[in-house]
């Protein structure tokens, strides 16, 4: 931790990135340690090659995240809430990485891929449940005050990432962090209402359109549904939308896991997917095999092609893994 936080002192004009697709851990984690730098005197900028969903416009000092105009000036890099670069979606970003003197890395994902650079500092720590309960025991050591408006951004970390206090990565150590930032002043039913009771009606109708698609295949177990380009449009909805609805999806009985295809562009599909711990199924091992990645219970891939061969692709491919990993006799893609 010293290294970590000797290399924050030292700097001046900071940089905060993270994976494309910011989720509440990314954006609660950048936002909440970018207010905690400024407040010790230091120079900060957040970027995201992606807008920021409207549905976490509540988040203190989400404005960081204005366009960015280059690039330059800034003495330190740090990579939140993924452990890879090439993870941010920033065009030539190997060639902006080398060009900075110091870098830090500090994320919880498991590490399935691994960008060597001489300048960067890591702390990877699997064991915590989000990003944010990193950046709060950061702050901890670095003596840095944390205010309503930190505690706001760290506390909508935790709450994402944990599913609501929900899912078996909430232990001790998340629960005290989360009762700390609490003491700070912000709401938990504030947070909650922000993120997940409030619709639209063209998100509603959205996904009215998902849910009547859910599928489930009984080899699988897998509880499937889909969204393409023109039930977005026709719904007059946003991909921003669609946050939540995975994890409703996996609410169906006999499922083992979930997974919402959304096509996003002309024959690219992102793939979100879902699971409990009792449920027995290891969602990140699906997806790294589809060039994605994330949690045992939550991750994501994206990939090219039509909604139904990648549907049958993504079946095929889960029924190889239960013949190889759990003794499954099925027909291996």
């Amino acid at each position: 931790m010293k290294a970590i936080t000797d290399i924050i002192k030292n700097s001046e004009n900071i940089l905060i990135l993270s994976h494309k697709n910011p989720d509440g851990d990314a954006l609660g984690s950048s936002l909440g340690l970018a207010l905690a730098l400024e407040k010790i005197g230091k120079k900060v900028s957040c970027f995201s090659v992606n807008k920021i969903p409207p549905v976490f416009g509540f988040l203190p000092g989400v404005e960081m995240f204005e366009k960015q105009k280059g690039f330059v000036n800034y003495d330190l890099v740090i990579l939140l809430d993924c452990a890879v670069f090439k993870r941010t979606g920033i065009e030539n970003i190997f060639g902006l990485v080398a060009s900075f003197d110091k870098l830090l890395i500090i994320d919880h994902h498991p590490r399935t891929e691994v960008e060597f650079y001489e300048n960067a500092q890591e702390w990877i720590d699997e064991k915590k449940a989000a990003t944010a309960v990193m950046i709060y025991e950061l702050l901890e050591e670095m003596d840095i005050a944390i205010d309503k408006r930190i505690a706001t951004c760290l506390l909508t970390g935790i709450f994402t990432d944990t599913g609501g206090f929900q899912h078996n990565n909430t232990d001790g150590v998340t629960l005290r962090a989360a009762a700390q930032l609490m003491k700070k002043g912000p709401r938990i039913e504030k947070i909650a209402k922000g993120i997940f009771n409030s619709k639209n009606i063209a998100a509603i109708k959205l996904w009215g359109t998902a849910l009547s698609r859910i599928e489930t295949d009984v080899a699988t177990g897998m509880a499937v549904s889909y969204v393409n380009q023109s039930d977005i449009e026709e719904a007059g909805a946003s991909q921003d939308d669609l946050a939540g609805l995975v994890s409703v999806i996996n609410t169906v009985s006999d499922a083992k896991f979930s997974l919402l295809l959304t096509e996003y562009d002309d024959q690219k599909i992102k793939g979100s997917l879902r699971s409990e711990e009792y449920k027995g199924v290891d969602v990140s091992k699906i997806a790294r095999q589809l060039g994605g990645g994330g949690h045992k219970l939550a991750s994501g891939f994206e990939v090219e092609g039509d909604l139904k061969k990648s549907v049958e692709r993504i079946t095929r491919l889960v029924l190889s893994l239960k013949e190889k990993e759990m003794g499954i006799v099925a027909k291996a893609e």
